[in-house]
């Protein structure tokens, strides 16, 4: 199983899936451009949680899983969060980026994160700016679950992404005992 996560995603604010899983996270343990070198792996089940969805529905012709579990995708994320928005982040991340991290983590119903912050996830801010993924047909073998109270909005993209779409009573950070059982559903 491979876990590529969410913008600021880190491992610590997931209790198990970094250690049951290859667990990446963009901006920090890899850049957009690398990805199809990190999903080109045969594996039973790839999982991209927000960026790490879209990164994968960017990419999916490199996709060699045979199960994708998309959680909280989306296709361009400024139609659903205003450009301005996040370049309001841009400015407070380079004033003080763990207050712009830990808001942000706490909005999304997620873990605080007391760490050393890379400077990198301000390009990921940039990237989520203008990242499109320009069409993308349904397959039979991705699966969305998605969140009712997704504080960024992102849960109608989910039926505009999969066939299967399963929604959750949660907000945009999905505790890992939902997603586990998500991944039985369809495993």
């Amino acid at each position: 199983m491979m876990f590529i996560s969410g913008w600021s995603g880190f491992r610590e604010i997931f209790d198990y899936f970094p250690n049951m899983c290859d667990f990446f996270v963009p901006f920090v343990d890899f850049f957009p451009n690398q990805t199809p070198d990190i999903i080109n792996t045969e594996s039973d089940i790839l999982i991209g949680w927000s960026l790490g969805a879209h990164l994968i529905l960017k990419y999916s012709r490199y996709v060699i899983a045979k199960k994708v579990l998309l959680i909280t995708p989306f296709l361009y994320f400024c139609d659903y969060v205003n450009k301005r928005v996040i370049d309001r982040m841009i400015v407070a991340f380079e004033k003080d980026k763990s207050k712009v991290i830990n808001e942000f983590l706490s909005n999304i119903g997620a873990k605080a994160y007391n760490k050393d912050i890379p400077d990198s996830l301000k390009e990921g801010l940039e990237f989520l700016k203008v990242s499109k993924v320009e069409s993308f047909e349904k397959k039979d073998n991705y699966f969305c679950l998605c969140a009712k109270n997704d504080f960024l909005k992102l849960n109608n993209a989910c039926f505009d992404i999969c066939k299967h779409t399963m929604m959750l009573d949660s907000n945009h950070f999905i505790n890992e005992d939902k997603i586990e059982q998500a991944i039985k559903k369809i495993h």
